[in-house]
C-alpha cells in the first residue's frame, strides 16, 4: 500500500472540509459545523496511522551490512528471497535508487526487491539497473487498463513473475453452419441407430511478452518530493502505458509489439455505399456494418471511431416508409455526449484510429475476441549523464505486455454466403 499517498489523499479531505467549515461558520449552521469536527477527528485518526505504517516502512532503508545480508554459507537468507513490498510508495523507491547510484548511500530495500527480481526474470541489473517493485509496476499497468474505456473491455490477463510468454489450445474453426469447436456435431437419431463421431479442432498459440519503455526527467529539488514522485510519475507512466498499448490493440502491425484489430486476418471490411461523400459515415454503413458482426454476443460489440467522426454522428440515420429514423442516442439525453450509442453500441473515441475518410476510422468489435497479455514487473534504470547541464536525473521504465486478435479468419455460419466476424471496418471514402 501507498501509505504516503493515502495520507496525502487524506489531507486533501481536511482542506475540501475546512473549506465547508469555513462556509457553514458564516452561516451559522452550528449542526453541519459538529458533523465536520467528527469527520475530522477521524481523518486525522487515519492519518496518524498511515503516518506510522510509513515510518516503519522507512527504519527498513538500513545501509546494507554484507554480513546480515548473507548466512554462514554466503547464501541470502530465504525470508529475504521472497517477493517483498519493503517501499511504501513509487516516489520513495526512486529516492532511493537516485541516493545509492549518485551519493553511494546503499538502501538495504533496492537489494531485496533486486534479489526478488533476479530469481523471476532475465538479468535484471546487469546494466546498473534496478526492478521496480512489483506492485508499483502492477499498478501503474492496472492503471493504465482500467482507465481506458478500450483496454478494459478486452479479454485481459497477467502472466507470472517467472514467465514472458504464454501458451494455450484455442478452438480452430472458420464454419459454425454445420458444427461448431471446429468439428463437434450434434444429430437426431432414431431408436436403436448411431451417428457418426465427432471430435473439437484446437490449435496451438503462443504469445511473447513484448517490451514498451518510457523515460521521466527529475531536477535533484524534485527528487526530494516522493509523495508529488507517486502521483506524476505514476499518472503520467499510466497514460502513457495506456495510449501506447491501445495504439498497439487497434493497429499494431505485430513486429515487436502488438497485433492490431486493423492487421487481423478475421477483419472484414464493409464496401461504401455507392456514390457515398468522401469523410462520410452513413447511417446504411452502421446497418451493414452491424449485419456482418457475429450473431452471438452481440452485448458486447462496441464501435471505436476516430474523434473525427463525432461530428456526424447526431444526423445517422435511414428511411423507412417515408419515416426518417435516428440511429443515435447520448445516454442522458441531448445535455450529455460523454456516453454516446449508435444502433444501441457504446461508441468509444481513439485517435489511434485511421484518420477520417481512410479504412479503419470506424470499427465495430467485440473486444472480448482480443486477448492483452501483461507482466507486473518493469525495469528502472538511472542515469545522472543524460542531462547533465540541466542537472536533471533520468528514469527509464521498461514494461512487459503484448496482444492479438484471438481468431485470425472471418466465420461461416448456416446457410448465408456473407461471413461473419467480430471485428468489422468500413472501407476508404476518399
Amino acid at each position: 500500500m501507498d501509505f504516503i499517498q493515502k495520507i496525502n489523499d487524506l489531507r486533501v479531505q481536511k482542506a475540501d472540509l475546512l473549506a465547508k467549515a469555513e462556509t457553514f461558520a458564516q452561516e451559522g449552521n452550528t449542526e453541519e459545523i459538529n458533523k465536520i469536527s467528527d469527520q475530522m477527528k477521524g481523518i486525522n485518526a487515519s492519518i496518524a496511522s498511515y503516518e506510522a505504517l510509513a515510518e516503519e516502512s522507512r527504519r527498513n532503508a538500513d545501509p546494507i551490512d554484507p554480513s546480515d545480508h548473507k548466512d554462514e554459507t554466503g547464501v541470502t537468507p530465504k525470508d529475504e528471497r521472497k517477493a517483498p513490498c519493503p517501499f511504501a510508495s513509487l516516489g520513495e523507491q526512486l529516492q532511493a535508487i537516485y541516493n545509492q547510484q549518485s551519493k553511494g548511500i546503499q538502501d538495504k530495500r533496492l537489494a531485496i526487491v533486486q534479489d526478488a527480481a533476479r530469481g523471476a526474470s532475465e538479468g535484471v541489473g546487469s546494466d546498473g539497473g534496478f526492478a521496480v517493485q512489483e506492485d508499483f509496476a502492477g499498478q501503474i499497468l492496472e492503471s493504465a487498463v482500467q482507465n481506458s474505456p478500450l483496454l478494459q473491455r478486452l479479454d485481459s490477463y497477467t502472466v507470472g513473475a517467472a514467465s514472458n510468454s504464454a501458451r494455450w489450445l484455442q478452438v480452430d474453426e472458420t464454419d459454425v453452419s454445420k458444427s461448431v469447436f471446429g468439428g463437434i456435431q450434434m444429430y437426431w437419431v432414431s431408436e436403436g441407430h448411431t451417428v457418426a463421431s465427432s471430435k473439437p479442432k484446437f490449435r496451438e498459440v503462443r504469445m511473447d511478452l513484448e517490451k514498451m519503455m518510457g523515460l521521466a526527467y527529475a531536477t535533484d529539488e524534485l527528487l526530494q518530493d516522493a509523495p508529488f514522485m507517486t502521483g506524476f510519475f505514476g499518472n503520467a507512466f499510466s497514460l502513457a502505458a495506456d495510449r501506447l498499448m491501445t495504439e498497439g490493440v487497434i493497429s499494431g502491425d505485430g513486429a515487436g509489439k502488438m497485433t492490431g484489430i486493423l492487421k487481423s486476418g478475421a477483419l472484414i471490411t464493409v464496401a461504401k455505399t455507392t456514390g457515398q461523400a468522401a469523410g462520410t459515415f452513413t447511417g446504411d454503413n452502421a446497418i451493414k456494418m452491424l449485419a456482418r458482426s457475429m450473431p452471438r454476443n452481440r452485448d458486447r460489440l462496441v464501435w471505436v471511431m476516430h474523434p473525427d467522426l463525432e461530428e456526424q454522428l447526431p444526423y445517422l440515420s435511414i428511411t423507412s416508409g417515408g419515416e426518417t429514423k435516428f440511429l443515435w442516442n447520448p445516454e442522458g439525453g441531448l445535455g450529455n455526449f460523454d456516453t454516446q450509442r449508435v444502433l444501441n453500441k457504446p461508441v468509444l473515441f481513439e485517435d489511434s484510429c485511421s484518420a477520417l475518410g481512410s479504412a479503419g476510422d470506424v470499427l465495430l468489435i467485440d473486444p472480448k475476441e482480443y486477448m492483452l497479455l501483461r507482466k507486473g514487473t518493469a525495469k528502472q534504470d538511472w542515469s545522472i549523464h543524460v542531462e547533465f547541464l540541466t542537472d536533471q536525473q533520468c528514469f527509464r521504465f521498461v514494461f512487459r505486455c503484448n496482444g492479438a486478435p484471438k481468431i485470425n479468419s472471418p466465420m461461416t455460419i448456416k446457410n448465408s454466403s456473407k461471413t461473419r466476424s467480430p471485428f468489422v471496418t468500413l472501407a476508404a471514402r476518399a
